[in-house]
């Protein structure tokens, strides 16, 4: 019984760090699934309008059935926000994200989503969601560790370095545009750290975690179905070639990647807050890099290596300081066992 207990409260303590890890890792396995399907002439926008389809209506069971009796009432105010949460969560960050695919290899875009976390943190400072004290131990963590995550982005991006590791098996490859895909980035992960802060804002007066991502998911799906209406044709649709590796990732991207995934972050804004759920992000590099190099069998590059190491080390320090911080406020999370995340 006593060792149950042990086991109980050391999952309630690190549950927050093994599901944000977890998303980072679907993520990428996601990432490079779409990238090889967008290779073969795939739309990637008819991939994220069947994946919100079944987020959206997996989100809405869930959060019929487990909120029910504590949902607060809905309002226009709450109805706008979440249509705007949609916008910029899926319309923009998401749509952008999966297109630009098309534009780079995964890797490479999972160096530019690395800028994520470093965006959240000014933007929660701007928005008194964080608070730094620059010449604290704490303050200084959060600062270096930041700048190594960055370092770490710019080494994988601008440094190769020797082949550590020669390509063993096949290569994906993605269309030489990069400037275009760099763009789509860029103006996706403004749209993604905004909208971090804005999930952080909205869930303090509507704190219904499943509810409130089901209906972004919804908006989301609505909009980004509206425009794909009009800038794909309807032959697009049919998604008969490469059927099976299809169903796979959209049956990957709307139960995990984006149903479960937008829950948990949600959930972890409000319990930790946009900067420790944000600080994550980094380790998408280590997971790209390593199914790049070890199921794809594309070469490794020192610099590749070096910069994986920065980032690691940069998230560790920012998780130290943020858990630091919640010590030294004495803050108690609102991680009973009674959790969505544990049991209904």
């Amino acid at each position: 019984m006593e060792m149950t207990r042990c086991l109980l409260l050391g999952f309630e303590a690190s549950k927050a760090y093994l599901f944000l890890t977890l998303n980072e890792l679907f993520l990428a396995v996601f990432m490079i699934l779409v990238e090889s399907l967008t290779s073969n002439g795939v739309s990637a926008l008819v991939i994220v309008v069947y994946e919100h389809v079944i987020a959206t209506v997996l989100l809405s069971f869930l959060a019929f059935f487990l909120e029910r009796n504590n949902r607060p009432p809905l309002s226009i105010k709450i109805l706008c926000y979440t249509f705007l949460l949609g916008l910029l969560q899926i319309s923009l960050s998401q749509v952008l994200f999966t297109m630009s695919l098309q534009f780079v290899a995964s890797t490479y875009q999972s160096v530019g989503l690395n800028l994520i976390p470093s965006l959240v943190f000014v933007m929660a400072l701007i928005f008194h969601q964080e608070k730094l004290k620059c010449w604290s131990i704490n303050g200084q963590a959060k600062i270096w560790g930041l700048a190594l995550s960055a370092a770490g982005a710019l080494v994988v991006l601008l440094w190769k370095g020797p082949v550590v590791l020669n390509s063993m098996l096949f290569n994906i490859q993605a269309t030489s545009d990069v400037v275009t895909g760099s763009i789509m980035i860029i103006v996706g992960v403004l749209a993604k750290s905004f909208s971090n802060i804005l999930v952080g804002h909205v869930i303090q007066f509507y704190p219904a975690e499943l509810s409130l991502t089901a209906m972004m998911s919804l908006f989301g799906t609505i909009q980004t179905a509206v425009v794909s209406a009009f800038v794909i044709s309807w032959s697009s649709w049919d998604l008969k070639r490469e059927k099976g590796l299809v169903l796979v990732t959209i049956l990957l991207g709307g139960i995990v990647v984006t149903g479960l995934s937008y829950y948990v972050m949600t959930w972890s804004i409000k319990k930790k807050g946009p900067v420790f759920t944000s600080a994550f992000d980094p380790l998408l590099v280590v997971f790209s890099f390593f199914l790049q190099t070890f199921v794809l069998g594309n070469s490794a590059y020192l610099g590749s290596i070096v910069g994986a190491v920065l980032v690691i080390l940069g998230l560790y320090l920012i998780l130290w300081a943020k858990t630091n911080d919640m010590d030294n406020k004495g803050i108690v999370t609102d991680d009973s066992v009674c959790s969505p995340l544990i049991q209904p």
